[in-house]
């Protein structure tokens, strides 16, 4: 598998006000750590943080108590917060759950799939196609993962089960979008596997739908592990006086 020369970090960026401010701060804290921007130890300062991204402190604090209570933050009594340790398990365990969850939802969708929303599918297949040729653009994958996550919400949105919505919304949040189409592999498996569950839903084979959405998000999971440990994901730690304040 080919692995990237450097680690794919988020870096926060300024934020615009909007009405979902404290969501999109809580995000962007996420996919930074989650991307290893933040290292296992480390203590982040609301006040840094909120003048990195352009805010007020107050959504930056929520962001954080947000993150806490997910157990990507550790909160320090009277002294702020830092990074937990990400082990490989809790990453291979995130994709567990979205596998699951996902096979469902495909083995649900089979059942009910009408002939509309087949063809919305095919339409996303075609133009994954065109642009597979260009794969080794940056852009042509950008294009290709946002066109992944349209493949996967058309048919998980004609399933009725807020339930398992939020749980696939929970598992998928916490690997960053940007960092499927960073991985050449990725883009292929991409090109390969959703024909594959197109001709599973075609045939309203709900068993079949579910195995081949199962597999094609443990491969991604797998990818993912492979990528973050060729970068050293788990042998970056903050310093000692960081972790041990």
């Amino acid at each position: 598998m080919q692995l990237m020369t450097r680690p794919p970090r988020t870096k926060l960026r300024r934020i615009p006000e909007s009405p979902k401010l404290g969501q999109t701060v809580t995000k962007q804290i996420r996919d930074a750590i989650m991307s290893g921007a933040y290292l296992s130890g480390q203590k982040l300062v609301v006040d840094d943080l909120a003048e990195t991204l352009g805010v007020s402190t107050m959504p930056v604090r929520e962001a954080l108590v947000t993150l806490a209570h997910e157990g990507v933050l550790e909160v320090l009594p009277r002294r702020g917060f830092r990074v937990t340790e990400i082990t490989k398990q809790d990453v291979e365990d995130i994709f567990l759950v979205h596998a699951f969850v996902a096979g469902v939802l495909a083995e649900r969708a089979a059942s009910i799939m009408d002939d509309a929303t087949l063809e919305r599918l095919r339409h996303i297949v075609r133009k994954v196609d065109h642009l597979a040729p260009d794969m080794e653009s940056e852009q042509t994958r950008s294009r290709i993962e946002f066109l992944n996550y349209s493949f996967h919400r058309t048919y998980n949105n004609i399933v009725k089960a807020p339930r398992l919505h939020w749980f696939w919304d929970s598992a998928s949040q916490y690997v960053p979008r940007h960092l499927y189409a960073t991985i050449p592999a990725w883009t292929h498996m991409t090109v390969d596997d959703h024909p594959k569950i197109v001709e599973a839903l075609e045939r309203r084979d709900a068993r079949a739908s579910r195995a081949v959405a199962e597999e094609h998000v443990r491969h991604a999971g797998r990818m993912v592990v492979e990528n973050l440990e060729g970068h050293g994901f788990w042998d970056a730690k903050a310093g000692d006086s960081d972790a041990a304040d």
